[in-house]
């Protein structure tokens, strides 16, 4: 879908609408259709067309979600960066992106400026979201600017690159996954079936906007004429107070969030009356968490599922009605995916036993941008390998058991970490808990596991 489009038209139908809030601050659908067109229309003076690369490096602010649409509604290529980047990893990622234009903070462009030296042939423009700088523009100059509405002349393809998404880079440099307009389309329309999204929710977002979930959730704004709601404080009793506050009915967390929200002292005093589901994404959530967690706040749903961000991201969603009966799932592939488990030898296997999760769909990734060597080894024939571990069940529903390179073999048997964990965290003093294998002459590899424990709470041998 072209989301530069319908933005236009939802803006039309909601002008006054509340986009996007943050603390007192907030963007209607009309500030966002004005901005985008605004930011598509210095983008094109600048001398970027249709496939060029701009990159966002900002926090978790309005002016992310309106520089993302401006991006898009161009037909340029956004490249989202993890704000924390700096320094060589940020230099090669602009490098390898080919990035021509930057959005940035002005306290952001202080720190990492110098670290950009040596880009001067392909990083053209740099705008600041704050005072003047020699050499940039000003953000809010930009959006100040009347501007003729733009893109509508633009032909987006489903197969049209929209986004640069640079993953971790503890096996080397990042990896810069690319995805196409069609692999961003799953994401809403999976989502729409499953929690019947539309323009009376307001969406509790603390996940950095850079994660793939960022542009999918703004795209899933646009479409339902929903509301997103950043958080401007970390803290878990503020999260909480601000759920009240905004009328949040869907919250998207990570499991250190969800933890941390069940240590608020007086918890009970917040009342999360609009609060209808929770997403606890990341790698296999644990099963306490979850059951700590609907314990608390037995009126809200939790939703859980699968992805990564090569698959735009979910591949399996659990269906509510089994929350309880399949608790710890991770669900059933969500529609036009295709899921296969394969042993070492690539055969597929039976339900009840292990093998590794490989994927064949629309929402799978191009590919790795300038990288054909890890593509070539991420995808074969078609079907992504995740490198995850999995097992399905008689009934077809999946469970993820952990990456594959961190299997421990102790004695000849496999251990899953993920599963020690989970055995760990049932008990009631534990708070965190990571399991790892260490080198054993005698057998080949030890477990061995650290613990945090929950306040007041001391380890005792």
């Amino acid at each position: 879908m072209d989301v530069g489009k319908i933005l236009r038209t939802t803006a039309a139908r909601l002008p006054d609408k509340k986009a996007v809030i943050f603390g007192n601050r907030s963007f209607t659908f009309r500030d966002l259709d004005q901005g985008a067109d605004r930011i598509a229309n210095f983008l094109f003076q600048r001398g970027v067309k249709k496939g060029d690369r701009v990159a966002i490096l900002f926090p978790n602010i309005p002016e992310f979600v309106v520089t993302y649409l401006g991006i898009i509604r161009l037909g340029a290529i956004g490249v989202p960066l993890d704000f924390r980047f700096k320094g060589d990893e940020l230099n090669s990622v602009l490098r390898d992106a080919e990035v021509k234009v930057l959005f940035t903070l002005k306290d952001k462009w202080e720190e990492v400026k110098s670290d950009l030296k040596g880009l001067e042939d392909v990083l053209t423009t740099i705008v600041i979201l704050g005072e003047d700088r020699s050499g940039t523009f000003d953000f809010k100059k930009i959006l100040s600017q009347e501007s003729s509405p733009m893109g509508d002349e633009i032909i987006i393809a489903e197969e049209d690159e929209a986004l640069y998404l640079y993953t971790s880079g503890t096996t080397g440099k990042p990896k810069g996954v690319v995805l196409t307009f069609r692999n961003l389309d799953y994401y809403p329309l999976t989502m729409n079936q499953m929690v019947h999204s539309g323009e009376n929710d307001r969406i509790g977002f603390i996940i950095p906007l850079s994660h793939i979930s960022g542009p999918v959730i703004s795209n899933m704004m646009v479409l339902n004429g929903s509301t997103i709601v950043l958080f401007e404080h970390l803290r878990p009793d503020r999260i909480l107070e601000d759920v009240d506050r905004y009328g949040v009915t869907y919250f998207f967390g990570v499991p250190p969030i969800f933890q941390a929200i069940l240590r608020v002292p007086h918890r009970e005093r917040y009342q999360l009356k609009t609060l209808i589901y929770v997403s606890m994404m990341g790698a296999n959530v644990p099963l306490s968490l979850i059951q700590e967690f609907r314990s608390a706040f037995p009126t809200v749903k939790v939703i859980q599922g699968y992805g990564l961000t090569e698959t735009s991201p979910y591949i399996t969603l659990l269906p509510l009605e089994y929350a309880d009966s399949k608790m710890g799932s991770i669900g059933l592939p969500v529609p036009e995916i295709e899921i296969k488990l394969l042993d070492d030898s690539g055969k597929e296997v039976p339900p009840g036993e292990v093998g590794e999760i490989v994927v064949r769909g629309p929402m799978v990734m191009k590919g790795y941008h300038n990288n054909p060597e890890a593509t070539q080894a991420m995808i074969r024939n078609g079907w992504l390998y995740t490198g995850d571990l999995g097992r399905v069940d008689s009934e077809g529903f999946f469970y993820h058991l952990g990456r594959k390179d961190d299997l421990i073999i102790t004695g000849g048997l496999n251990v899953f970490p993920d599963e020690v964990e989970t055995i760990l965290l049932r008990h009631p003093d534990v708070m965190e808990a990571g399991v790892v294998g260490i080198p054993d002459k005698e057998r080949g590899q030890a477990i061995k596991a650290v613990v945090v424990m929950k306040p007041g709470k001391v380890f005792d041998r």
